[in-house]
């Protein structure tokens, strides 16, 4: 009896633990069908679906890259690699591949779809648009469809559609947050602020912390002339803490910029964040280099006390829900000469925040009267153009200086003026469980 094992059996247990979510165990078995039978194409295509899956993104285009050269027609190869760039942010390429995806198989919905999402991401927007209207007339009722065609449609200025539309997603999928937020948008955009309010409203009902939302119920209350509900959400003054955070006992503050301004996944102009002439890193939570480590040790131990000491109020609905557990997301940004950051929210966070490390002295010197450099609350973005004069409060960076508010107050930096750098570690606070 031959020991010779059977790749039909060691297929198929690989698939099923695959498919089981056991990648533990999946991944070694495909290996060794890539011993027995090397470059064979679907086993190529299931490790490159795996490594994507796991987050191993390098591993992934090659494995899809040698699997594509045995076999280039099979519709599910370039898909599942699209899906993989699409992880990776490569809208460019992962329109690409879907789009020869879909010249294979054509009456993919799916495929169609995920062609108009890297399009709309890469900014082309009549090229999405053609996309989505492509799943459409697959699929008349692809919920996720209409809405992202409502949402691409909105962006161009086409309103009347874009709200027959996302009214239209809706019924298909009432309970979807997302939606009531999108034709919140829309009515905002056409000045139906009543309509606009319900529908934020409405939004809220599905997901009660919802960050965008809470951002534009405050514009929208703003342009109502409701100046009590306005001034509830957009408190400046009661809202944003300003503490200070003193480095740890020997860190040397030009030595940790340096380390941040040159750190491995420190990029300039990054496509993916609204901050310009400049540079932002990545997430530094868990990073452990000592040079860095002490310094994010020292603010989680703030930022703890700052959510620990926060005392329920169902009246305001920052304080209505507060998180017992939560993830960190912690990040540092350059700013250079004329560097700013636009108007955003922190979509997924309950709190935000900013430590000050470097900040040149013409942003601190009374001359200063553009407050160049400053962090500004309140001036909208998202495309929202406000009527009214929108409720401002500007703070100066100091060195040492911490500031927490909520996630969802829109914020920016005035430009810089001239070329000494400025340096600033953000941080999110991000659910993870609720208090009871």
């Amino acid at each position: 009896m031959s020991d010779t094992p059977n790749p039909n059996q060691i297929f198929a247990r690989a698939k099923a633990a695959h498919d089981a979510g056991n990648v533990t165990e999946a991944e070694p078995l495909y290996k060794q069908l890539l011993d027995i039978a090397p470059g064979h194409p679907d086993v190529l295509h299931l490790l490159g679906v795996l490594y994507g899956q796991t987050g191993r993104f390098d591993d992934a285009i090659k494995a899809f890259g040698a699997a594509i050269a045995k076999v280039s027609g099979d519709p599910s190869y370039h898909y599942n690699y699209g899906n993989v760039l699409l992880q990776m942010k490569r809208w460019d390429e992962a329109a690409t591949a879907f789009g020869k995806s879909l010249e294979i198989a054509p009456k993919n919905p799916d495929t169609a779809f995920n062609l108009g999402l890297v399009l709309k991401q890469g900014g082309r927007l009549d090229d999405a648009e053609q996309a989505f209207r492509h799943v459409i007339s697959l699929n008349a009722d692809h919920a996720d469809a209409l809405a992202e065609l409502s949402e691409s449609l909105g962006q161009t200025g086409k309103l009347d559609e874009a709200i027959t539309l996302q009214e239209r997603a809706i019924t298909l999928k009432p309970n979807t947050a997302n939606f009531h937020f999108n034709l919140g948008m829309l009515f905002l955009k056409c000045q139906n602020w009543d309509s606009a309010l319900t529908s934020f409203d409405e939004t809220l009902t599905h997901q009660r912390w919802h960050v965008p939302a809470l951002a534009a119920k405050a514009v929208t209350q703003h342009e109502t002339g409701d100046d009590a509900a306005t001034t509830s959400l957009l408190d400046m003054d009661g809202l944003i803490t300003l503490q200070e955070l003193s480095l740890p006992d020997g860190t040397d503050v030009q030595a940790l910029g340096d380390f941040l301004a040159n750190h491995p996944n420190c990029i300039w102009e990054r496509s993916d964040t609204t901050t310009r002439a400049g540079a932002q890193t990545s997430n530094l939570a868990k990073d452990t280099d000592p040079t860095i480590g002490t310094f994010i040790t020292a603010l989680k131990e703030k930022i703890e006390i700052y959510v620990s000491t926060k005392q329920p109020d169902p009246s305001h609905p920052f304080t209505a829900h507060i998180p017992e557990s939560w993830d960190y997301s912690i990040w540092a940004t350059i700013l250079d000469q004329d560097g700013h950051q636009d108007p955003h929210l922190h979509p997924a966070a309950w709190v935000s925040g900013v430590y000050y490390l470097e900040v040149p002295e013409a942003i601190t010197d009374r001359t200063n009267k553009a407050q160049s450099g400053w962090i500004e609350f309140g001036a909208p973005g998202y495309g929202i153009t406000p009527v009214r004069p929108p409720i401002i409060r500007r703070i100066m960076p100091e060195p040492g200086k911490l500031i927490f508010f909520p996630s969802y107050l829109f914020h920016r930096t005035v430009p810089l003026s001239g070329t000494a750098r400025r340096i600033s570690i953000a941080f999110d606070v991000i659910p993870t469980k609720w208090r009871k």
